[in-house]
């Protein structure tokens, strides 16, 4: 387990991210937050994993109490420095430094120090702006310091309780915003982890009993888990093809020619700040007695028009030009795809978009990405479903 977490105010860092990973399907979660923090839990335990969770949560929330008051005086004390009362200073030194992060980027910052006088007692500051912050150009830095050179007179804003508190640039800048940023999506962090754990499983498990009756009104059978599903041939199709793949709320039956199973399917793309989880509810039949060609159904994106100019697949119908400007069709052998794709699957199509499709011998997968069917549709979904199922088994 890896916790790492910062706040750099030269490098003007501030924020983390979170993954909690289950190795067992059960417990998975996924948090990211800022930019530059990483944090990864790996347990096969649930039990484990629920207690790392809620202690994240309440180190999100711990260490979130003080950045947003801090944030808050950054913000107030700017806003207010532009009423402060002034006096004349002087600029008793002036340089550019730099500093090396984590990351090994380097940093520049404009180190300033001036010295000013209020009721005979000498103060020293180095507070040039609230909020200021380094950089990896040295350009700003640079420019701070020929603003302000050794031995140059300055006016200097001082808090009027407070002569100690001094800025040379007044007002509110936008790195006076990051502590209080940081501090918000700390905050976040701990209410979507602690969420996770103590709303989550229960609509979760709203779901399940909803879910269950209609199995019930549906003549359907009905199974939370089944370790069994996740071995069957569908399995190796594209869509299963992901990071920690997980399917419950199973919904069964067998007809006279096909099997019909309904659940619920969450998986995650891409891992750290570029990791995405996807939840929907798939469709799959099973028909023994039909072998269908290889192929998988998709709506066509941007990128697959691009593909299309370097030799990518897309097989088109003249005959439906709206449904090949909708859909991506590929697989092999694509003589046999163009066989089951009749006149009626085409129009039906070219007329409904969204759906995708993976098929493969006695499988036929359907599904729309990442939309999950709600419990009162599920029947509406049933029967959708079905009908697309008819257009090549039939």
């Amino acid at each position: 387990m890896l916790l790492w977490v910062y706040t750099d105010k030269e490098q003007n860092k501030l924020g983390f991210t979170g993954h909690i990973v289950s190795e067992n399907r059960v417990n998975q979660n996924s948090l990211k937050l800022g930019k530059g923090v990483d944090i990864r839990m790996t347990t096969s335990n649930p039990i484990l994993a629920k207690l790392l969770a809620i202690l994240f949560g309440l180190v999100f929330a711990t260490l979130s109490i003080p950045m947003i008051k801090q944030g808050y005086e950054e913000l107030k004390n700017g806003q207010d420095s532009l009423n402060w009362p002034t006096t004349t200073g002087v600029i008793i030194s002036s340089e550019t430094k730099s500093s090396s992060g984590e990351d090994s980027t380097i940093s520049y910052h404009a180190n300033i120090q001036y010295q000013y006088t209020i009721g005979g007692k000498s103060y020293l500051s180095d507070q040039v702006s609230f909020g200021e912050f380094g950089s990896s150009d040295p350009e700003h830095a640079r420019s701070i310091v020929r603003r302000y050179e050794k031995g140059q007179k300055i006016k200097v804003y001082f808090h009027p309780n407070y002569p100690d508190k001094s800025v040379l640039d007044p007002g509110v800048s936008w790195g006076s915003c990051m502590i209080l940023v940081g501090g918000v999506m700390f905050f976040m962090g701990s209410i979507i982890t602690l969420s996770d754990v103590f709303i989550a499983p229960k609509l979760q498990q709203r779901r399940t009993q909803a879910l269950q009756q209609v199995a019930a009104n549906l003549a359907m059978t009905f199974q939370e888990e089944d370790v069994n599903l996740s071995k069957q041939d569908f399995c190796r199709f594209p869509l299963c093809r992901h990071n920690y793949p997980h399917l419950r709320n199973i919904l069964s039956k067998y007809g006279e020619d096909r099997e019909t199973i309904l659940f619920d399917y969450n998986f995650t793309t891409g891992s750290g700040d570029n990791s995405h989880t996807y939840a929907q509810t798939v469709a799959v039949f099973h028909t023994p007695s039909k072998n269908l060609p290889e192929f998988t159904l998709r709506p066509e994106n941007v990128f697959d028009k691009i593909g299309e100019l370097f030799g990518s697949q897309d097989i088109d119908f003249e005959s439906h030009p709206d449904f090949s400007k909708f859909y991506c069709l590929q697989g092999q052998p694509e003589s046999a795809i163009r066989e089951i794709w009749n006149f009626d699957t085409l129009q039906f199509f070219g007329q409904n978009h969204g759906w995708y499709l993976e098929a493969s011998g006695e499988w036929l997968v359907i599904y729309k990405l990442n939309q999950t069917i709600k419990p009162e549709d599920m029947r509406n979904f049933l029967e959708q479903t079905t009908e697309i199922s008819q257009l090549f088994t039939e």
